[in-house]
């Protein structure tokens, strides 16, 4: 019976050492949290210092005057962030071992406690198991000790943790007051700048003036080629007008000719003796008119007698025979052209047709892709001639009924539009392809869907994409943008995000 009352006592100390020990080990372990706290804080300190001095670094190339003064406080900042990063390093290592003594500690505690349970168990069954509960309180007791060495030493670590934190936060401070100062060095390049977009805002007001100029000179010459082109109209009717006016002398030519020869040959005289020799006819000219009637009337009636006709017949002859041949080569002109029309039209008809189904095949599966689902096509309206037929345009995303596109989002019908470019970039790939604010009306998801689309055929052409969003600048390879490092000198930057990422890691 003494035996099992000095068991109890000893298992009473033993629980009370217990509790001592818990309650000590709750709050080391409040204080590793505190320790973490802060050094989380310091660590977004220096993330935030880091990103000033990011910041610093972009604008230096800005302000030139101040580059020198600039360039020793990043050296000295920089020299503070090594420092800061090698104190972090060490704080970092400090709060692995912790962790590791605390996981050690865990364990000890969890060792406790399955003593604690097997003593309590060994004092139900005291009187069996005696000899047992001895041994495991002896064992309980060894490790009560090693635990309380292991919260001494995590004590001690805990202040040196405590004395490297009092360090950092004076570096802290040290680093604060370069932060101010870099502030105030910002503060000073932003007046330049603001100077430097005044200036700009000077030029764009003459640039405007310039543009306005140039629009009414533009306006200018729009006229004078107008009057130009009605000009050459002019002209090009007055030159109809000129050779119609040539065939018809031509013609009189010819009549005037044969007239000639024929008074020639009546008269045997030349037209010129006839002239001279002719006498002006005196009497009434009524009467005389009269008379020419009757003598005509008379010829008339006699019948003509041409004794050039045999000439004639062989000028009309030689002259229907010209006439058939170029009506014959007319003829064959305006069939074989018929023919090369009909050859063209039916080789531009099997083209178009064998292209418009690789596109439309194009479009659905890009669709499908863009969309994640959903239905689209592609098709003519009847008509005699596909080449003059109208394009229908189906599309459906998923979970939609619908049959037109104006019925769809601003951004459906962008993907719908990208869609359909795809599929006719894809019959005949080219070398580079460029485009301008198409992810404009997309939202999140769907210029996830588009950065995808351009990553699958980035290996085989290679894509220019002018954008202001940041998640397709953020997918590019390269970015390339214009800065005025100088007033009125514009000056093309390009950066390939791999390295500069590689570089930014580095540092």
């Amino acid at each position: 019976e003494e035996e099992r009352a000095e068991a109890l006592r000893a298992d009473a100390d033993a629980v009370a050492a217990r509790e001592a020990c818990e309650a000590r080990l709750a709050e080391a372990e409040a204080r590793l949290d505190e320790a973490r706290a802060e050094v989380r804080a310091a660590e977004d300190a220096r993330r935030s210092l880091e990103a000033e001095m990011a910041a610093q670094s972009d604008r230096q190339g800005r302000v030139d005057r101040l580059k020198e003064e600039l360039a020793r406080q990043i050296e000295g900042a920089r020299a503070a962030r090594e420092r800061a990063l090698q104190r972090a390093a060490e704080a970092r290592e400090d709060r692995r071992v912790l962790m590791e003594q605390e996981a050690e500690l865990q364990e000890a505690r969890a060792g406790a406690r399955a003593a604690v349970d097997e003593a309590q168990a060994a004092w139900e069954t005291a009187r069996a198991e005696e000899a047992r509960l001895a041994v495991d309180v002896a064992r309980f007791e060894g490790d009560l000790a090693r635990i309380t060495e292991r919260l001494e030493g995590l004590a001690a670590a805990r202040r040196d943790v405590a004395r490297r934190l009092t360090a950092l936060d004076a570096e802290e401070e040290r680093l604060r007051a370069e932060q101010q100062e870099a502030r105030r060095v910002r503060a000073e390049g932003d007046e330049a700048t603001e100077r430097l977009f005044a200036a700009r805002t000077e030029a764009e007001a003459r640039v405007r003036e310039r543009d306005e100029v140039l629009e009414a000179i533009a306006a200018q010459l729009a006229a004078a080629e107008k009057r130009v082109r009605e000009a050459r109209t002019a002209e090009r009717a007055a030159s109809d007008r000129k050779h119609a006016l040539e065939l018809e002398r031509q013609e009189l030519d010819g009549r005037i000719g044969r007239i000639r020869e024929r008074l020639e040959g009546e008269w045997g005289k030349p037209l010129e003796v006839l002239l001279d020799e002719a006498e002006p006819v005196e009497g009434d000219p009524e009467a005389l008119q009269q008379e020419l009637r009757e003598l005509i009337d008379a010829l008339d009636r006699i019948g003509p007698v041409n004794l050039l006709a045999v000439e004639e017949h062989e000028e009309e002859s030689r002259r229907l025979e010209f006439l058939l041949q170029q009506r014959d080569d007319l003829v064959k002109a305006r069939d074989d052209l018929r023919a090369a029309i009909r050859e063209i039209n039916k080789t531009a008809t099997e083209l178009f047709m064998t292209t418009f189904e690789e596109i439309r095949k194009n479009f659905r599966e890009t669709f499908l892709r863009l969309f994640e689902g959903g239905e689209a096509d592609l098709w003519l309206q009847e008509s005699d001639d596909p080449l003059e037929a109208t394009i229908e345009i189906h599309a459906s995303p998923r979970g939609k009924k619908t049959q037109r596109i104006d019925l769809l989002s601003g951004g459906e019908r962008a993907l719908t539009a990208l869609s359909l470019l795809f599929g006719i970039y894809l019959v005949k790939p080219s070398p580079f392809c460029v485009l301008d604010e198409v992810d404009a009306p997309l939202d999140e998801n769907n210029i996830g869907r588009f950065i995808k689309l351009l990553q699958d055929f980035k290996d085989q052409t290679q894509f220019v994409v002018i954008t202001h969003n940041p998640r397709t600048i953020e997918a590019a390879d390269w970015i390339y943008g214009v800065t005025m490092e100088e007033p009125g000198v514009s000056t093309i930057v390009g950066v390939k995000l791999e390295e500069a990422l590689q570089a930014a890691g580095a540092a």
